[in-house]
């Protein structure tokens, strides 16, 4: 689900079972419950180093932050730029081996973004401007990386889905679809159509943009349950030859669906571009009006508060309660973040480094220069809590091993984020000991425990700098809009 700035706070696992589970997405069937690439360099961030000498504590903290959000912002653009050409080569030519360049792009282009998640949970923190062209980056967050989707709205699924949308319309293979009492007219796509009918009807599962829905579009269902393999959405769902169009095992009467589904994926792809170029622009130094220009402007106010309680929430509200433990207790494939790609190991790994990145001051770019050069470590150094820090930093390398194991799991070994949830009987119908899954579960287990315990950390962190009750209570206190 898409989650709004919220409170971060301990949760037992069965508040966080019925809390987090109500929205369908990336189902499966009914019986299962990279390293970044060089960037062209005229697309890249010029790197900034805080100048130390005409900056004091918090107003350093702040520009490190701000400079690390437009460098990790830049290459997300950068990345959805690329994947928007590989998305293009593609559709205009739908071989196999453009597909799979296609989803080259596609995990190149995660990589920096998942690291930007950190910057989220600012509702209720900033101002409000109606100058200002992003009134917050929760706000529009949505439009870009809105989890889970409900993939029957878009596209064919298979017999066994079960999600809120069950008809069988949809978005690309009828001109018109009914969603609750609203008629929407989908003859033709367009980013702005898209853009319109995210979250029709008032359903936070009916996503129709950002990564996701591309992510859906180029690999399809993944419908292995817990087992071996990701969604295998044949190139043929977009061969525009008559007689050669598919719907997966379909072979439809025309190429119309074809050639619709390839303009879904091209105008997806052009909102993200769109959407990322929006947020760059909020970040950028001296602008006016700005997410920069307000965070700077509250830097003796909230502005540090902001910047631990976003790392908290990240930390142990979305990553390790919402992303993972409910996955985890489960053993449901239906919530693994990116379920279509088997890339949820690298999601995971990304978003506990841009917890990280704003710790320790540093942002490496894609083309692997570091922006940033002053973290909540060194500032709570200049503010005399070494303690603190050394133990922050204690909790970091714990949070690190834990993910360094399952993203070379993922990566080199085969055994994706979906085969390690399994519980012990599901994970027997894949032919997997109990010993072996207990040892899988176990890396998850290890990850969430970590990031728990590095929320107390940030929580006792915040508390010494005089930033009490980093919780439920105080953080609703500078919100307008609370959600959970």
């Amino acid at each position: 689900m898409r989650s709004q700035s919220r409170p971060f706070f301990y949760t037992s696992l069965s508040i966080a079972i019925s809390g987090l589970l109500f929205l369908s997405g990336c189902q499966k069937p009914a019986e299962d419950a990279a390293a970044p690439t060089d960037a062209d360099a005229t697309e890249q961030t010029e790197v900034v180093v805080v100048d130390d000498a005409n900056l004091n504590d918090e107003q350093k903290l702040l520009t490190s932050y701000a400079n690390m959000a437009q460098a990790a912002y830049q290459d997300s653009l950068d990345g959805a730029k690329k994947l928007q050409a590989a998305i293009d080569t593609f559709v205009a030519t739908p071989t196999q081996a453009n597909l799979d360049a296609a989803k080259a792009a596609y995990k190149e282009a995660r990589q920096p973004y998942s690291q930007t998640e950190v910057f989220r949970f600012d509702e209720g923190f900033v101002t409000a401007d109606d100058k200002r062209a992003i009134e917050s980056v929760d706000g529009w967050e949505g439009q870009v990386n809105a989890w889970p989707l409900d993939e029957a709205l878009i596209d064919y699924v298979s017999d066994s889905y079960e999600g809120e949308y069950d008809a069988k319309d949809n978005i690309i293979n009828s001109n018109e679809i009914t969603v609750g009492s609203i008629k929407q007219d989908t003859s033709k796509i367009s980013p702005e159509l898209l853009a319109e009918m995210n979250e029709i009807g008032g359903s936070e599962a009916n996503v129709t943009t950002g990564y996701h829905a591309i992510e859906f579009l180029l690999w399809g269902q993944d419908t292995n349950g817990v087992g071996e393999g990701a969604g295998n959405r044949p190139v043929s769902d977009y061969d525009t030859e008559e007689g050669k169009c598919t719907s997966g095992d379909v072979v439809n009467d025309s190429a119309a669906i074809c050639i619709k589904r390839g303009e879904y994926l091209k105008a997806a792809a052009q909102l993200l571009v769109n959407d990322l170029s929006d947020m760059v622009a909020q970040w950028q130094p001296d602008t006016p009006n700005t997410l920069r220009s307000d965070l700077m402007a509250r830097a003796d106010s909230n502005a540090i508060r902001q910047v631990m309680y976003q790392m908290g929430s990240l930390a142990l509200g979305e990553l390790a309660s919402e992303r993972m433990q409910v996955a985890f207790v489960t053993g449901s494939t239906e919530d693994e973040h990116e379920c279509f790609s088997d890339l949820t190991h690298l999601s995971y790994a990304n978003n506990a480094r841009g917890i990280d990145n704003v710790f320790h001051g540093q942002y490496k770019t894609v083309a692997g220069d570091t922006v940033g050069g002053y973290g909540v470590q060194q500032y709570l150094v200049d503010k005399g809590h070494q303690g603190e820090a050394d133990d922050l930093n204690n909790e970091f390398g714990k949070v690190q091993e834990s993910f360094d194991v399952i993203v070379d799991q993922g990566e080199n070994q085969g055994v994706k984020v979906d085969q390690m949830i399994a519980t012990v009987g599901q994970a027997s119908k894949q032919g997997v000991s109990a010993e072996e899954q207990n040892t899988r579960r176990g890396w998850v287990e290890s990850a969430i425990t970590n990031l728990q315990e590095l929320t107390a950390s940030i929580e006792k962190a915040a508390s010494s700098i005089g930033i009490d009750n980093l919780d439920a209570d105080t953080g609703s206190q500078f919100s307008n809009n609370s959600n959970s």
